[in-house]
């Protein structure tokens, strides 16, 4: 059985590794990378001994709870999802908008999640209304829409950059 290669028009054939081959390569992690995982691991590290050392402010079996039902959430709900729009939008958005469209899309999630409290005003307290005084829904769509302009504008200049390959606006 022939194995498969990378020819295709302009470029030589090269065989490409079997499946489940594992490279064990690590030197393409430059000295920056491991600095910033020394770093995280450090963070992690003191984040762990101050919810340790200081049980009464930290309150040890809440944030257990918190941290297995936001796994568990995650694992159950949110990755799911997001596989699934992405396998949805890889069947519908051509190739050339793909990483645009999941890049914003990404974005909109992750801005959208961290701004639902202050949407839905958790915590507001009628006796102060400076506590939540703006409309973070408007706010919210807002920057959602600019997230969706920026995408548009970095298309159209990617379309704009290819007439040679039948594409484009020149």
């Amino acid at each position: 059985m022939r194995r498969p290669t990378t020819a295709g028009p302009g470029r030589e054939a090269a065989e490409l590794p079997p499946p489940f081959e594992v490279h064990q390569d690590t030197s393409r992690y430059g000295p920056l990378f491991w600095t910033g995982v020394g770093i995280g691991w450090l963070g992690i590290a003191f984040g762990v001994w101050s919810l340790i050392t200081k049980p009464g402010a930290t309150h040890p079996p809440e944030a257990a709870a918190w941290v297995v039902g936001l796994a568990l959430a995650h694992d159950l709900l949110l990755a799911p999802i997001a596989l699934s729009v992405a396998w949805i939008l890889r069947r519908v958005v051509p190739r050339i908008a793909r990483g645009l469209a999941l890049g914003a899309l990404t974005i909109s999630a992750i801005v959208t999640l961290y701004a639902l409290p202050l949407v839905l005003r958790s915590g507001a307290q009628a006796d102060n209304p400076s506590f939540l005084p703006r409309n973070s829904g408007a706010g919210l769509v807002l920057v959602i829409a600019l997230v969706w302009a920026v995408a548009a504008l970095l298309l159209a200049a990617r379309l704009w950059r290819r007439p040679e390959q039948g594409g484009g606006v020149r």
